[in-house]
């Protein structure tokens, strides 16, 4: 008789069972952390038809409600300081943010918050940064709460430092 290998116990193949599951569910993790998560994309209203640099700007939203935005000490002139106020009339609607983004230079303004009052009244202040060309394109962003919802809304403006540079 040729002896047999012995049996293996329940206990050591138990063991490596929960050793290989250990190690899945490690990999699993470590997959899980490593994978980039990209937060949705906050939808966009269409693009205000007005001229910050020359007019306020009025969003309509739906029957009764309005946001209206403007600056006070217009022009805009970059490297100097100024005021965006806006107020907001009916429903559920909160101004959070603005930034201000070059559109033919990528130069701008990080976000900065609105300061709110309890009459629907927002506030911020805002320096745009110089650039070497006399003309430039900006895009201002205003991130909104409407409905517990986040929405951008555009406006557009140019502004103008004739005297300062050579037009490029």
């Amino acid at each position: 008789m040729t002896p047999s290998a012995p049996p293996r116990s329940t206990s050591l193949a138990l063991g490596d069972l929960i050793g290989l599951l250990l190690t899945l569910l490690a990999l699993v993790v470590t997959w899980k952390l490593a994978v980039p998560r990209t937060a949705p994309a906050i939808p966009t209203l269409p693009a205000a038809a007005c001229d910050l640099q020359r007019e306020d700007c009025q969003l309509a939203l739906g029957k009764n409600i309005r946001v209206d935005l403007r600056i006070p000490g217009r022009p805009i002139v970059p490297n100097q300081a100024f005021v965006v106020e806006a107020s907001v009339a009916g429903g559920d609607v909160r101004l959070l943010e603005v930034e201000v983004q070059g559109v033919e230079v990528d130069i701008g303004t990080p976000p900065t918050a609105f300061a709110s009052a309890d009459n629907g009244a927002y506030r911020t202040r805002l320096i745009l940064p110089l650039c070497t060309t006399n003309r430039m394109s900006w895009e201002m962003t205003v991130l909104l709460m409407i409905d517990g919802r986040y929405r951008k809304w555009p406006l557009r403006f140019q502004t103008e430092t004739a005297g300062l540079h050579d037009s490029t």
